[in-house]
């Protein structure tokens, strides 16, 4: 182990050094603060050995110096003094060193001291290496997760509708911005039959992997391509061998499956809508989800004001549709409440009628320009990076 000892007294620095030698220490003897300091540096010194009074100050100044630079290493530092009184030690403890021995010193009490201080310079090595290989595990098992979650999301997006897609003269585009790596928000278009298409959004209650996973699972049971009898359709004995469920009954169904207890609390809210291409209507049914905005060509964007409690809360709650007619031209947005309540920095939120407002204004653009004018103006009214919910907006144009 290197020493470096810091006396101003040549005979008391050349005798000590001599001793330490002796005792098989490799010693760097200076008299001054700035020069031990420089070599402290350079060196990368972990023991120092410093008298009280200094010529260019006192012991304490070379250990506050060397405490207040942050090193990547630590330095044990003994104070030597011919002091000793209440003043002294005051003055040590705020100095910070991690041992003082009194002057004039006896040999076999600095031996045992810097032996101490070597067994204690030992501990913090060894705490420190089991600290590097924990930080590192850490790191490695961070850059894991992240990838993981990475390829997870990508694997949720991948659940979601083409954009621009068009069934039986129906379009869509859509907005999607979640607020971690996965959402709890979800949405998607399908054709059921020749001539109904189908639709849904939902956002399962919370954030992060959970909500996501919950998503995704719902996804997957509000497919159509899950055979004749699923969430969607019933089997019929004879042709065409299936019936597609009502919207209300679909959402009943789920909400009969999906039962908050202790353990699982993602309860969600939803929009479930089916649409009938040869009569033109519209069966919605909204389950605790913002109420959708019906967009009719010539007249002022309007909100379909109905539903019942969100899917999860109330195992006999009853849910009902809506049916609508509809006429080329018309559009239909649906959006989760991160839209309606995101907060400005003044922590106003952005409201239901502000987003009416911007979808009348916007009637003349084509509905993917509308979803990216919507994209920069809600970015626009957040004005921080990210989100503190998920933002989802599903529009449906009939060609």
């Amino acid at each position: 182990m290197r020493i470096l000892l810091l006396e101003d007294n040549f005979d008391t620095r050349f005798k000590m050094k001599l001793s330490l030698e002796k005792w098989g220490y490799d010693v760097v003897s200076v008299d001054n603060i700035s020069l031990a300091i420089t070599i402290i540096l350079a060196e990368k010194i972990q023991f120092v050995i410093t008298d009280w009074i200094m010529p260019d100050g006192n012991g304490t100044v070379l250990i506050q110096g060397v405490r207040t630079l942050n090193l990547p290493f630590y330095t044990y530092m003994i104070l030597m003094t011919s002091l000793d009184d209440t003043q002294f030690t005051e003055q040590v403890v705020e100095a910070g060193p991690d041992d003082f021995i009194l002057k004039p010193i006896h040999l076999d009490e600095l031996l045992a001291r810097i032996r101490a201080g070597e067994h204690r310079l030992k501990k913090l090595q060894e705490n420190n290496f089991r600290m590097t290989e924990i930080s590192n595990k850490l790191l490695a098992t961070n850059e894991v997760t992240k990838h993981d979650l990475k390829m997870a999301a990508n694997m949720q997006r991948s659940l979601l509708p083409i954009a621009s897609s068009n069934i039986q003269g129906i379009t869509i585009e859509w907005l999607l911005r979640p607020s971690t790596n996965m959402s709890g928000d979800i949405f998607n278009f399908f054709r059921l039959d020749e001539h109904h298409v189908g639709f849904y959004i939902l956002d399962v209650a919370g954030h992060g992997t959970a909500s996501a996973m919950q998503s995704s699972v719902l996804s997957r049971l509000l497919s159509p391509d899950m055979g004749y009898s699923n969430h969607l359709k019933f089997s019929l004995p004879e042709a065409p061998y299936y019936q597609l469920r009502s919207a209300s009954s679909v959402v009943e169904n789920l909400n009969q499956q999906f039962q908050t207890n202790i353990d699982y609390i993602l309860y969600f809210t939803m929009i479930y809508g089916v649409i009938d291409t040869l009569s033109c209507t519209i069966e919605l049914c909204q389950a605790g989800h913002p109420h959708s905005l019906y967009l009719q060509k010539g007249k002022q964007a309007e909100f379909i004001v109905s539903g019942g409690l969100p899917v999860g809360i109330i195992t006999d709650a009853s849910y009902e549709s809506v049916h609508l007619k509809y006429c080329s031209g018309d559009r239909f947005f649906l959006y989760s409440d991160g839209i309606t309540e995101c907060e400005s920095p003044d922590g106003e939120m952005f409201g239901s009628e502000r987003l009416r407002l911007f979808v009348d204004e916007t009637r003349h653009l084509n509905v993917s320009e509308v979803t990216r004018l919507f994209d920069e103006r809600i970015s626009s009214w957040r004005r921080s990076e990210g989100f503190e919910d998920d933002i989802s907006m599903l529009v449906l144009e009939i060609l």
